[in-house]
């Protein structure tokens, strides 16, 4: 991957901030890493760890997909998704609220989610995987909890971690269970980074994340003959479509590359 390795510290020297990739084929075994450990404010890359934490207790009998909640005025947040922007009332499967976490990035689904399965319970299981820079500390736009240093991290390397345990089903889960999940980030809607100059039959299962100075995109890349994990965080930009262009340009690269 050393052609590969040029190419992406090129695109990374056109622009400010720093950066953590980790590219590996799953076919050879073969990585490419920049900053594997370095430590970034997580923002909804965090619903990974949430999401599987869900999956693992409903594979318990601890909570159940189908179980319907109410979405009350109570609970309704800002930022990302659709909820916020619905009735007070409507009620929504645990199944539902984890496919709005994850293809919306819903905060409002993510917040309800949290307070379902524990933080605790979620930064239990995120210590059990074996992350070392990953931590759920407030839920989702909570600025007081921020401003106070509570805030949410992860690094390139934990979530590459993550994304090859989903695609190879060893997390412990029962196959319908990890199938779910593979099939949930697969339907992403948030496509205006590493998938953007991808052609449009091209499978992407990923996750995203965004924050003031901060532009994420990690996932499983699906290409005949194989997969790829792709892991680019970022942080520190001057601006966001910046950081917006570097992960999409990364993602042309990387699929050039393979093809």
């Amino acid at each position: 991957m050393e052609v590969l390795h040029q190419k992406i510290q090129a695109i990374l020297a056109q622009y400010t901030g720093r950066s953590g990739i980790v590219i590996i084929n799953q076919n050879t075994g073969a990585r490419l890493e920049l900053h594997p450990d370095m430590v970034f404010p997580a923002a909804s890359m965090i619903k990974v760890p949430i999401m599987i934490e869900v999956m693992r207790q409903a594979a318990a009998g601890l909570i159940d997909l189908d179980e319907t909640l109410e979405i009350t005025s109570q609970v309704q947040t800002g930022g990302a998704g659709i909820l916020k922007e619905l009735r007070s009332g409507v009620t929504m499967t645990v199944r539902e609220l984890v496919t709005l976490m994850i293809i919306l990035s819903d905060n409002t689904a993510t917040n309800i989610l949290i307070d379902l399965v524990g933080m605790n319970s979620i930064n239990a299981t995120i210590t059990s995987l074996g992350l070392r820079s990953t931590v759920l500390r407030r839920k989702m736009m909570d600025f007081e909890a921020a401003k106070a240093g509570k805030e949410n991290y992860t690094s390139a390397a934990d979530l590459a971690h993550l994304f090859a345990s989903i695609a190879s089903s060893s997390l412990a889960l029962p196959p319908t269970h990890s199938a779910l999940m593979l099939d949930i980030l697969k339907r992403q809607q948030v496509r205006d980074k590493l998938p953007f100059y991808l052609p449009e039959e091209i499978i992407i299962a990923h996750k995203t994340g965004t924050l003031p100075g901060a532009e994420h995109d990690a996932g499983i890349l699906f290409v005949p003959g194989g997969s790829y994990i792709i892991c680019v965080l970022t942080a520190d930009l001057a601006a966001n479509y910046e950081g917006l262009q570097l992960v999409a340009n990364i993602g042309k690269t990387i699929y050039d590359y393979i093809s």
